[in-house]
């Protein structure tokens, strides 16, 4: 038996060959959905132009067989085919829009004249390869130059057909994105409302509140019991008849938080002690509605619920430059050492409305805090909120 250990390659085998394939499944799905459309496409100008080439030429020309006007036509056509899905592209990356034609325009002009140069080089080939009398008695250096001049106006109108189609497209596709982008907010929007919903019909919420107006009653405390009749009412008022809108001004949404807070008052006593520290500068500012909701009932749920003493909820907002920062704090236990980002509807609701209307120009955390608790601290641009009609 050999003794020596036996040779290992530094790569495994089969993720490479894996690579490999997929490699080709990804050529062959970008030939047959991209390339080969486009050929089929350029086709039907290309078969027409030599068909009509060759009825039209028959006059001069009675013995011109169609395949010399085919392969004289009908290859320069298809060269557009394989220019199309780059010009596409760069009019992706370089859009003829109002504030951008600087550094466009000259890309395009440069690109043009590289489309223009080589379709004409391609077409006088085709015409030398069709036996043309003309094209083989020049070489391709003695015709270029003036062929290109002379074709300039078709490759122009060429090009900018493409770009146009191409921007129509990407118009309609940006069009369809944004609408399910707005059907995506919507069913967010409606899923915090049904949340909020559900968090104040919650029978122990209710019970406790509920509970809590009997002992005002039997105290004969009528006034007591009437404002917190009066904050339940007013609380399933507000969320019932929320206006479906997707920013509120920040005095509304903390307004919201104080009748949900008057009434969590009752459940806690003397356990629960609001801060606020608000800047005066923040309250016109657009916020998305019920965004603080889900955040103050995590932390009165997960933070002050689990203290065996008085805890503290603190909310706060500042203006730091362009942007707006929310801050909902507890000084509970904090989070559980297994807690996983991600975790629990409200907050994966709260992030994804955040990506969706803020894209990356937005930060949310969820952390334990080094003076104990927890803080959910987020930073969205400050935009003053519309002023309702």
């Amino acid at each position: 038996m050999d003794p020596r250990p036996s040779a290992t390659l530094p790569f495994p085998v089969a993720p490479r060959r894996h690579a490999e394939a997929a490699a080709v499944r990804a050529a062959g799905h970008w030939l047959l959905h991209r390339l080969v459309p486009m050929l089929l496409l350029w086709s039907v100008p290309g078969l027409l132009s030599a068909t009509a080439l060759y009825f039209v030429i028959q006059h001069e020309e009675p013995g011109l067989r169609f395949r010399t006007a085919l392969i004289w036509q009908y290859p320069p056509w298809l060269f557009w085919a394989l220019v199309t899905l780059p010009i596409l592209a760069l009019g992706r990356r370089f859009r003829l829009e109002p504030g951008t034609l600087r550094n466009a325009v000259p890309v395009h002009l440069a690109a043009l004249f590289a489309v223009s140069t080589a379709h004409t080089a391609a077409a006088l080939y085709c015409g030398q390869l069709a036996g043309r009398p003309w094209y083989l008695q020049n070489t391709l250096a003695q015709m270029l130059p003036l062929s290109v001049l002379k074709s300039l106006p078709f490759e122009l109108v060429s090009y900018l057909g493409v770009l146009a189609v191409g921007s129509a497209l990407d118009y309609h596709r940006r069009f369809r994105e944004g609408e399910l982008a707005q059907a995506q907010l919507a069913t967010q929007l409606a899923q915090a409302q049904l949340d909020a919903l559900k968090m104040q019909l919650h029978p122990h919420f209710l019970f406790n509140t509920l509970n809590a107006i009997s002992v005002l009653v039997r105290k004969q405390d009528t006034g007591a019991a009437v404002r917190m009749l009066t904050g339940v009412s007013e609380l399933l008022r507000m969320a019932l008849h929320n206006t479906g809108r997707q920013h509120v001004p920040l005095k509304e949404e903390l307004d919201f938080l104080e009748r949900y807070l008057d009434l969590e008052q009752a459940r806690f006593h003397d356990r629960l002690n609001v801060h606020r520290r608000i800047e005066a500068a923040t309250l016109d500012a657009q916020v998305p509605n019920l965004l603080l909701q889900p955040l103050v009932e995590n932390a009165l749920k997960h933070g002050i619920a689990r203290c065996s003493s008085a805890c503290t909820l603190e909310l706060s907002a500042a203006r730091r430059g362009d942007w707006l920062q929310l801050e909902v704090r507890d000084d509970g236990p904090g989070l559980r050492a297994d807690w996983q980002e991600g975790s629990g509807i409200g907050l994966a609701n709260v992030r994804a409305r955040l990506r969706q209307l803020y894209g990356d120009a937005h930060r949310f955390t969820l952390e334990n805090h080094p003076d104990g608790g927890v803080r959910a601290w987020l930073e969205i641009p400050f935009a003053p909120a519309e002023r309702a009609p």
